[in-house]
């Protein structure tokens, strides 16, 4: 008889030193990280105190930092260019963000949640997150499209290009707070990212943070934001109800939960597919319909039309795309699983239900909890 020989045991000596060695390592970001996520009400409050004492006492009401710079000054309209110092009135808004999303987080839902009944730390956490963003997509939503309604490429792609720079290059006040702010919260979403507890999609919604940024930021850059409203308004409409349903689960509203759910499906395969096709075949054909085959380069009157601008503008949406399609083959996964084991979890994130104390949310995923608890007795009985 043979013996299968074992490999040596690190010493405990070794072992202790090498776990020393990595908690010197990583100490001091993840202590930082670890400061910035627990403090972040106090030190945003703090800068925001700080950047509008500035304004008031120093910068006579006129603060890069606070109000839009780059105003026309020979526009009856009174209209704004886009400009350098934008890109403080952007960091302004991700600094404000954060103190608003945490306020409502910490001091507003996450106490409800357990008002309501939520036993399961991870699932007031989560519940919390979600009602956040179901706040925050509509009041972006429906800003985009009072936006978009009040200009002229109201359902009509044509109008993306139209008598293109002119028209384009001016934007409103609105129009410009609207675009700035909400790059300031998708910057606002990638510092979230870093710093918070990092779930299996990490990658992915990193990848879709980077590029639904350098979509805006290029978006503004060559004047087209008639194209960019019209997409972040296909994002944040099926948002709304994906959010929405996962705070209806948490607080145990099953049935509401389903409703709201094929509402999202609906809203994502019209917004999400449907009309973001059509943004995307205006953007590579209709341009050259429209604005025409030779390059309208002029930056000094706001012209950056190219093969190449157009091209790369395309990949970016190409690019969103494809995470899109990867997150609708999720979606449908989810609806296999409703259908065969009525189970609605969502296979994006994190295990929602692995606490033991779910109290109410246990209500939510009452079938697939009972179908877990019978495959671990059938596997104590083999055992």
């Amino acid at each position: 008889m043979t013996m299968v020989e074992q490999p040596a045991k690190q010493s405990y000596f070794a072992d202790m030193a090498a776990k020393e060695a990595a908690a010197k390592r990583s100490s001091v970001v993840d202590k930082a990280c670890q400061w910035v996520v627990n403090n972040q009400i106090s030190w945003s409050a703090g800068l925001l105190a700080v950047i509008h004492a500035h304004d008031f006492f120093f910068a006579g009401g006129d603060s890069r930092l606070v109000h839009l710079q780059h105003r026309i000054p020979s526009d009856a309209q009174g209209r704004y260019a886009r400009g350098r110092e934008d890109i403080y009135f952007i960091l302004h808004w991700a600094i404000a963000f954060t103190l608003i999303r945490a306020t409502i987080m910490y001091k507003i839902l996450e106490p409800f949640a357990k008002w309501y009944g939520v036993k399961s730390v991870r699932k007031v956490t989560r519940f919390a997150e979600q009602g956040w963003l179901t706040i925050y997509y509509i009041l972006s939503n429906s800003t985009g499209l009072y936006v978009m309604y009040h200009h002229p490429h109201w359902m009509n792609t044509s109008q993306f290009w139209a008598n293109y720079p002119e028209g384009h290059r001016q934007m409103t006040a609105l129009m410009k707070s609207y675009y700035l702010i909400q790059m300031g919260f998708w910057v606002q979403q990638i510092f979230v990212l870093l710093v918070e507890e990092r779930r299996k999609d990490f990658v992915v919604m990193f990848i879709h943070h980077i590029v639904t940024c350098n979509l805006m930021g290029w978006s503004l850059f060559t004047n087209y934001t008639r194209v960019g409203n019209a997409v972040l308004c296909c994002m944040d409409s099926s948002d709304i109800f994906l959010s929405g349903t996962k705070c209806m689960r948490y607080l145990g509203f099953e049935r509401a939960a389903v409703v709201s759910f094929v509402v999202f499906i609906v809203s994502w395969i019209y917004t999400r597919h449907y009309l973001y096709y059509k943004i995307t075949h205006s953007v590579f054909y209709e341009t050259y319909d429209i604005i025409g085959p030779n390059t309208l380069w002029d930056p000094e009157n706001g012209a950056f039309y190219s093969r190449a601008s157009i091209g790369g503008f395309t990949f970016l949406l190409c690019t969103l795309q494809v995470l899109i399609i990867y997150w609708f083959a999720l979606v449908l996964r989810i609806i296999y699983r409703i259908v065969t084991q009525n189970n609605l979890d969502d296979s994006r994130s994190d295990s929602e239900d692995n606490d033991g104390d779910d109290g109410a949310g246990n209500k939510a995923t009452g079938t697939s909890s009972k179908a877990s608890k019978r495959k671990q007795r059938a596997k104590s009985k083999d055992d």
